[in-house]
């Protein structure tokens, strides 16, 4: 009769076998005969076995025998029958133990995913994608900022993936685990939908600490802008606490409020701007604002407001336009400027006594004739460019030259026929108005409605007026 042995063996300390495992002997019945010492993990999670032999005169094992005695041993789940056959034959046939054989596996349990969000990729780790083969990176235009548009994806839901129980050799049940993924949750701004999260309005992607992801709309750059920041591109507002460094541009698609002097390179800003300190732009600097501009001062730079703009100081060696009027503070004065404006002029003093030449320009819309500018600039290099390609016409006359010259007479002609409409949208305002509450130096020019008039002595407390029934400026005392 076939005999089944059991023993729990524990390990020493130095033993690589698994604490307190158990062995199965399998035999035939003598103990010359063939057997298998099947060893099971604590846990029941799989067996291993070594089959052997017979000694000479002894009995072969038999897979019957083996896949009963595990049955009987409450090995009834992931039993490898075949790895048994191919063992036993081995064994047999080799007249050699065959070793490390896996004989039986659990089932193991599929791991639940929750219901979670994945952020987009480009939104956490913001890292700049740099050519390689560039000859030059602009590293003014690297931001470590995620700036998101309304309804922009910020996340994707992933559904749940329900777990499943596994089941151990003995087929008792083996709990399934759950996966901890990052939680993330909808905030300020940020719409939860049944794909994923969603930016409610445009502005800076936020997420704090326990996963809630916001928008802000209101951009606080406390350090300014440099190279930890590149250049800012941002929907919102945008308050500076520090300083705009060299080379660096700006854009709000709301008000820009700034605490400091503010150096620019490029600055749009489509609502007010704010500036508490002055401006400065070292000749090249240009700033266009969509509402109404305030600084204490403005200096070396190029101004574009559709607004009115508000300096308390001075405006100098500057190029100032705006669709609204200038008032300046109570020491205000514009030296060194040219000023297009359709409103008025309101300042303290114009010019200086070392005669600084400056140019006021008033009722006048600075975008039309910004356009007009641009068509009396084209109209004049297509000028040369007929001339040039006419006398290499008359030397070596091609269809390809004709061509080229008939294009450049059309272009020309077309300009010629849009110039005259411009004309009457340029001067808009005949009542606007130059005053004057100190003085006003020679060296200054005036022009309203593009009547012209010229500063050529020192004139205090003077306001300037168009007289359209004369044609001419005229000046009357200024009142408080």
């Amino acid at each position: 009769m076939p005999i089944l042995l059991r023993e729990t063996r524990v390990a020493d300390e130095n033993s690589e076998q698994t604490p307190e495992s158990t062995v199965l002997y399998i035999r035939q019945g003598d103990t010359k005969d063939g057997f298998a010492e099947v060893t099971i993990a604590p846990d029941g999670t799989n067996a291993e076995a070594v089959f052997y032999p017979p000694s000479p005169g002894g009995s072969f094992l038999t897979y019957p025998l083996v896949a009963q005695r595990l049955q009987d041993g409450g090995i009834t789940v992931g039993v490898l029958h075949e790895a048994i056959q191919d063992a036993i034959l081995k064994a047999n046939s080799t007249h050699a133990p065959v070793k490390g054989v896996t004989i039986a596996k659990s089932t193991p349990p599929v791991t639940e995913i929750p219901e979670h969000f994945v952020i987009r990729k480009d939104l956490l780790e913001r890292k700049p994608e740099i050519d390689p083969d560039a000859a030059r990176v602009d590293w003014h235009a690297i931001s470590s900022f995620s700036i998101v548009k309304m309804r922009d994806p910020i996340a994707r839901r992933i559904p749940m993936v329900p777990g499943v129980p596994g089941s151990n050799i003995y087929g008792s049940e083996m709990p399934f685990p759950v996966r901890k993924m990052p939680e993330f949750s909808a905030g300020d701004n940020v719409v939860e939908h049944e794909k994923g999260l969603f930016a409610g309005k445009s502005g800076r992607l936020s997420i704090n600490n326990k996963g809630v992801v916001t928008i802000e709309d209101v951009l606080l750059l406390k350090k300014g802008v440099d190279f930890t920041t590149g250049n800012i591109t941002f929907p919102g507002d945008i308050i500076l606490q520090g300083k705009i460094a060299d080379g660096f541009k700006v854009y709000a698609g709301g008000s820009i409020v700034s605490s400091e002097v503010v150096d620019v390179t490029d600055i749009v800003c489509k609502k007010d701007m704010i500036v508490q300190a002055g401006i400065e732009g070292k000749k090249i600097g240009a700033v266009r604002v969509g509402g109404n501009l305030t600084a204490k001062y403005i200096q070396n730079c190029r101004v574009a407001v559709r607004g009115d703009i508000n300096v308390t100081g001075s405006i100098i060696q500057s190029r100032v336009y705006t669709m609204g009027t200038i008032r300046m503070g109570d020491t205000g004065k514009i030296v060194g400027c040219e000023c297009i404006v359709i409103g008025g002029v309101q300042a303290l003093d114009i010019g200086n006594s070392r005669g600084s030449k400056t140019y006021l320009r008033c009722g006048t819309d600075f975008t039309v004739q910004q356009e007009l500018d641009v068509a009396n600039e084209q109209l004049k290099q297509i000028a040369v460019n007929i001339q040039k390609a006419e006398e290499a016409f008359k030397e070596n006359p091609t269809a390809e030259l004709e061509r080229y010259i008939a294009e450049l007479t059309t272009r020309r002609d077309e300009i010629n026929a849009r110039i005259p409409s411009y004309l009457p949208k340029i001067d808009t305002n005949d009542s606007a108005f130059v005053e004057v509450r100190g003085t006003i130096y020679p060296g200054t020019e005036i022009e309203i409605c593009h009547v012209p008039h010229t500063i050529t002595k020192p004139q205090k407390q003077v306001v300037f007026r168009l007289d359209k029934s004369r044609g001419m400026i005229v000046s009357e005392p200024y009142k408080k």
